[in-house]
């Protein structure tokens, strides 16, 4: 008898005897230099799940923790596939090369993966059908670092420099350059690095007004940023969303000058009573990174991942899902929604200069 009452009780109350909650995987990284980023967006994902508990959608987020590289990544996913093969879908990650890898261990075992950060437009196409971003595409910050360089800025010529060793600054200094050329502006030289080895300095510092630098995280800029700053370079230096790291920029001599390119959040379109849920379930000082975490799992909840059946599709073709860091919605085959960009100056790392949907993006 006492085997069968939870049964009778769902079923006096009106609830489906299935409506255990739906279990989702969130790999973030608890380690390396993925951890400001992953840390930000675990907790907005946390406040995503007590808000949909809140409203009777029952969520049960499954924590997978990596060290920041990629086969700690896709050993993580394994991990969860085998302690909870009923796991319906996975959320995380702000990094491409790690997303590649976790990614891929996930839809070879039939699950949907959204990443909430990482950002290479490339990924859909690499991975699979059932991956999807929740963030734009690297080409769309790109693209923005670009457009607010020639007009808000006036800069006609710039060198750039990038991290050679890494799939998202290698993406981002190509789309950049395609996008700056195409505005009539001029890179006059590129140069590139590897972590952790020495860095070079332009051959005239002379030709030209702004560096657009393309770096994993923000303390990686700062390395090369001193050296530019020290070789007597005092014009503005400028990188994508690797460099989100609020607490890292407060108070740091290097922020003057330096600008990034980084989620929206809030988004302009982002409707209040979201935002507010965002903000009082979210635990500290919400930011870019936090408010993708949690558009992330709303993404996935709004595909329903219990129902079970073919969720990807679900997702392809449902209704744009409003979001604090803007609307997401997946156009056709594509699964990387189209979304503005936020310009930040790193000596202010938690206010907006402007929000930009670029004119010109370059094809992934």
């Amino acid at each position: 008898m006492l085997k069968v009452l939870p049964f009778l009780v769902f079923a006096l109350l009106g609830v489906p005897a299935s409506a255990a909650p739906v279990k989702i995987g969130a790999v973030y990284a608890n380690a390396g230099f993925l951890k400001p980023l992953d840390d930000a967006s675990w907790r907005g994902t946390q406040a995503a799940a007590a808000v949909a508990n809140r409203s009777g959608q029952a969520v049960e987020l499954i924590h997978a923790p990596y060290d920041s590289t990629p086969a700690s990544a896709a050993q993580a996913v394994k991990g969860v596939l085998q302690n909870h093969p009923d796991v319906a879908a996975f959320v995380g990650i702000s990094d491409t090369g790690v997303a590649l890898a976790a990614g891929r261990e996930a839809v070879k075992a039939g699950k949907v993966f959204v990443t909430s950060g990482a950002t290479s437009p490339l990924l859909p196409r690499q991975i699979g059908p059932r991956f999807f971003l929740a963030c734009f595409g690297d080409n769309v910050q790109a693209a923005a670092a670009a457009q607010w360089l020639r007009g808000a800025k006036n800069i006609a010529k710039v060198v750039v420099i990038y991290n050679s060793a890494q799939s998202y600054t290698r993406l981002l200094q190509r789309y950049f350059a395609d996008a700056f050329e195409k505005s009539g502006g001029t890179v006059v030289e590129t140069m590139s690095y590897r972590s952790g080895e020495p860095v070079g300095l332009p051959r005239d510092l002379g030709s030209f007004q702004a560096i657009y630098l393309a770096a994993e995280s923000a303390k990686e800029a700062a390395r090369v940023i001193a050296k530019m700053r020290a070789a007597g370079f005092k014009g503005p230096i400028v990188g994508g969303d690797g460099y989100d790291d609020p607490a890292f920029w407060t108070g740091e001599p290097l922020a003057e000058s330096v600008y990034f390119t980084t989620h929206a959040y809030p988004a302009q379109d982002a409707p209040a009573p979201l935002l507010s849920a965002f903000r009082g379930s979210y635990r500290g000082a919400p930011d870019a990174f936090g408010a993708l975490g949690f558009d992330a799992l709303r993404v996935l909840l709004a595909g329903n991942p219990a129902q079970g059946g073919d969720l990807a599709k679900r997702l392809q073709n449902g209704a744009p899902v409003p979001g604090v860091t803007g609307q997401i919605a997946y156009k056709g085959s594509v699964r990387v929604p189209c979304k503005p960009a936020s310009i930040i100056a790193a000596e202010r790392p938690r206010q907006v200069l402007t929000q930009i949907a670029p004119s010109y993006v370059p094809a992934p």
